[in-house]
């Protein structure tokens, strides 16, 4: 089955007009952005995503300026669910009718029923859209700018992983995906008592997630053995060997991480890195070591591989702001 439509918006290089513009149409269903700060700059930025069925998850990157969802906007477009990750920078102001600040590593959870109005520092984020009609009984209405610390890592380990998965997935997994990402975050939505936060805490899935994550943002240090991870997990190493034995082992799947990482870098076209930068950033040891592990993994090179998704992308990239906003209205999640 072919790939998914992936959103390609790219602002870059264009004239100061054009690209306001280009910007403002994307985010027309969500916000207005506003020039800010003294130098009042023109607001402006990027966004390269896949809309998986009911969902979206996207790389979305701009520089500072201000964000607002009036109650004129909200009148005439869906109240979505933004879960928006700030890789890096961050913004402070009202979001989900609550006064917040929010940085790096952390999700600002944005109930788009509600007035938005951030100011925001240049940023590199990773956005989930999911349509409130998705989480049913989900407690919307108490929900928070901010998940706790342990929340906000397993969400945050969430988001990343679908992004990291979402060029090569097709129409045949969408169901699935979509199955899977309102479970998970139905259950993290649902508060629960101290006693059963624990036990949620030390499960297996939890554990898995967030060693993940660890793994993820760790990928080019040279500490990323069983022993250090162990360590930052806060778990015992016989914890760690257990919950990973069915995944082949802990630095197996270290090794399965950096070339998924790969992968994903080269289908991203907002990736611009040349391939021995993107084997040293993702801890490969030498050029050759990466080139024979990722034509061992994926049976292909990885200069063809990226030259195969450059020519797949422009044939079902989908430009028009139009395409966003017509989503947008229109996805129920029923």
């Amino acid at each position: 089955m072919p790939p998914l439509p992936r959103l390609y918006y790219v602002t870059t290089g264009l004239d100061e007009a054009t690209a306001f513009a280009t910007w403002s149409a994307v985010l027309a269903p969500l916000f207005e952005p506003r020039a800010a700060g003294p130098g009042k700059k023109i607001p402006t930025g990027s966004a390269s995503g896949v809309i998986i069925g009911s969902i979206i998850i996207a790389k979305v990157a701009f520089a500072a300026q201000d964000f607002v969802r009036t109650p004129e906007r909200i009148a005439v477009t869906p109240d979505h669910l933004l879960l928006h990750l700030y890789l890096t920078g961050g913004f402070n102001g009202e979001i989900t009718g609550q006064q917040t600040t929010i940085g790096p590593g952390k999700v600002a959870m944005i109930d788009l029923g509600h007035p938005v109005n951030t100011r925001a520092f240049a940023s590199s984020t990773i956005s989930l859209i999911v349509p409130r009609a998705l989480l049913g009984d989900a407690p919307l209405d108490k929900l928070k700018p901010r998940l706790d610390p342990f929340r906000n890592d397993l969400l945050a380990a969430h988001i990343r992983s679908l992004q990291e998965r979402s060029a090569q997935l097709t129409e045949a997994d969408v169901e699935a995906t979509v199955a899977d990402t309102v479970v998970f975050l139905k259950r993290l939505l649902t508060a629960a008592p101290d006693d059963k936060l624990e036990q949620q805490k030390q499960a297996d899935e939890t554990i898995l997630a967030l060693t993940e994550a660890t793994i993820r943002d760790n990928l080019a240090s040279p500490d990323l053995t069983p022993e250090w991870l162990a360590q930052q997990l806060d778990i015992s190493r016989a914890t760690l060997y257990r919950v990973f034995a069915d995944h082949g082992g802990i630095m197996k799947h270290v090794q399965e991480r950096r070339l998924l990482a790969v992968q994903a870098a080269l289908s991203d076209p907002l990736e611009t890195r040349r391939l021995s930068k993107l084997a040293t950033d993702l801890g490969f040891s030498s050029e050759a070591h990466f080139s024979r592990s990722f034509r061992a993994r994926f049976g292909v090179t990885a200069s063809a591989y990226r030259k195969s998704q450059r020519e797949a992308s422009a044939t079902i990239q989908l430009t028009s702001p139009e395409i966003v906003q017509h989503w947008w209205m229109t996805v129920s999640g029923g």
